[in-house]
Parts: structure tokens; C-alpha cells; sequence
């Protein structure tokens, strides 16, 4: 079963109050996706991309988001067909062919499934979403292929494909601990002594290069683990602490003390003065 396997805890995440998931969104080139609009968005290991003018995305993380979950996706090696047991229908996909299978009845389709490194099989979201009782929307000048219940009206996804472009990184650098680092960031990253994988420890050098690129540059790591509101605050936060310290005198005393924001995914960052001319974030899981 060469592209099943276990889901991450937040992918299982897929009901409000146990109603049938309402949004979908992906984005091209993107390695996340947005369920109902909670943000962070879901880490997938492989972006969606376009094939002969075909949106394709990994079909089982695009079948846990809409609800199946991977004890109903199974895979058959000897024929390499992937089958996906819905609440309305059960779809079947061959590698390689042309068709999607739905409660039996094929249906030809203009491109084939495909398998692509770490061996995930890719299929237009179009036929897998529709087949499973959604409807879908392709936004090109957002490059967002957005999903929802069939015969509902079409939910409005501003603020996840917001959060998807953000998410966009224009230049990778190193990875440390998990997180993507931007690349000739001006930040100080410790690249040591993690205990957990899920924490990281970076400071913005208030007398090295350009703060504005620094600021941009933390937001795009904080982003990666909380949502867009309580990275907002954090970094707002960060910026009264470097008023704080260009500023602070015996006249003028400021009292900007570390403070703790704590997003709804349990994640948490500590925002303060690092010592000397920086501003320290420590990021970590609460549970």
C-alpha cells in the first residue's frame, strides 16, 4: 500500500458538530489545505499541481478532507486501484486509466491517476470531489480549487485562500526542527537543543538588516504552526516589545513583559526581549 499512511491528528478533523465538512480549499504549489476555514491549514506532503490543464491532488488527503477516512481508502497493488468508500458513493481509480468508477458505473474521464514521489496517487480534484457528493470551483487568479457540499450555496473562502497565499514561500532555505526557514533571513534560528519536534526558538536582530523583511520573515514560520489571528498578535506584539526597547530609559520606563499567545490548535508562542537588541519568539506545543 505504497500511499497510505496514518494520518496526521488534524487531518482527522474534518466534522463541525459532526456536519458534513462545509469548505474545502487547496491551492497550487501550496503544501497545506484548509477544511471549514480553522487555520492552520493541513500539512500534505505533496502540493497540488496542474497536469494537462488539470488540477491534481493527493486523492487521499483529498478524501480525508471530505470526510472518508483512511480505514475506508484502501489500495490494491496487483491492479494499483485505489478505492474510496463515501457517504454517498464508493469510488473506484486505476493508475493509468482514464475512467473513475462510482458505485460501479464507470465514467471515462480526460486524464489518468498518476503516482508521483513519496508514491501518492494524484487525480484531479474534480472527480473525486464530485463523485463524493461535492461540488467544485477552480479560482485562477488565486490558483485555489475550492469544494463544497453539492447543492449548497458556495461558502465563502476569503480568509483560508488568504491564509494559503501566505503560506506561499518565495525562496525556501534550510529546514530546522520541522520548520521551513526563509532563506538569507536576517532572524537568529537556534539550530539546537530541541527537545520536542513541534518547537522551535528564533529572535528578530533589531540592528541587523532589513526589520521589515525579519518581521515578514517570522510571520511566514509562525504561520506554519498557528493561525493567522494569533500570529497577528504575536507579531504586533513583537513590535511593541522593539519599541519597548529602543525606547526604555530611567525617564521613560516601558513595561512590555514575555507574553504567551496560545492558538486554538494547542500551539503556543512566547514573545519577549531576547537580550541585548532582539526580540525572541519560542514556539511550542501546550499538549
Amino acid at each position: 500500500m505504497p500511499w497510505l499512511y496514518p494520518a496526521m491528528a488534524d487531518q482527522v478533523n474534518v466534522y463541525e458538530n459532526r456536519k458534513l465538512v462545509k469548505s474545502v480549499v487547496f491551492k497550487i504549489g501550496v503544501p497545506y489545505y484548509v477544511v471549514n476555514g480553522q487555520m492552520p491549514g493541513v500539512k500534505i506532503d505533496v502540493a497540488p499541481f496542474i497536469h494537462n490543464d488539470r488540477t491534481f491532488v493527493p486523492v487521499r488527503f483529498l478524501g480525508n478532507a471530505l470526510g472518508v477516512t483512511d480505514d475506508r481508502i484502501t489500495w490494491d497493488t496487483g491492479t494499483q486501484t485505489a478505492t474510496l468508500k463515501g457517504a454517498k458513493a464508493t469510488l473506484n481509480m486505476t493508475i493509468g486509466k482514464s475512467e473513475v468508477v462510482s458505485n460501479g458505473a464507470a465514467k471515462a474521464i480526460d486524464v489518468a491517476p498518476m503516482l508521483v514521489d513519496p508514491g501518492r496517487t494524484m487525480l484531479p480534484a474534480r472527480y473525486v470531489a464530485e463523485g463524493l457528493g461535492y461540488e467544485v470551483d477552480w479560482d485562477e487568479a488565486t490558483q485555489t480549487v475550492i469544494c463544497w457540499p453539492a447543492g449548497e450555496q458556495k461558502p465563502d473562502v476569503s480568509a483560508a485562500v488568504d491564509y494559503l497565499t501566505r503560506m506561499v514561500q518565495p525562496v525556501q532555505g534550510k529546514t530546522v526542527n520541522g520548520y521551513v526557514i526563509p532563506a538569507n533571513t536576517g532572524l537568529y534560528v537556534s539550530t539546537t537543543g530541541y527537545k520536542y519536534s513541534d518547537s522551535i526558538v528564533f529572535s528578530i536582530q533589531l540592528n541587523n538588516g532589513n526589520l521589515q523583511q525579519q518581521y515578514a520573515d517570522a510571520e511566514s514560520i509562525l504561520m506554519q504552526a498557528l493561525d493567522a489571528d494569533t500570529t497577528a498578535k504575536a507579531i504586533d506584539y513583537a513590535k511593541q516589545v522593539e519599541y519597548a526597547i529602543k525606547n526604555i530609559s530611567r525617564d521613560n520606563p516601558i513595561y512590555c513583559p514575555t507574553t504567551t499567545f496560545t492558538a486554538p490548535n494547542g500551539m503556543a508562542v512566547r514573545v519577549g526581549g531576547g537580550g541585548g537588541d532582539s526580540v525572541q519568539f519560542d514556539l511550542w506545543k501546550t499538549n
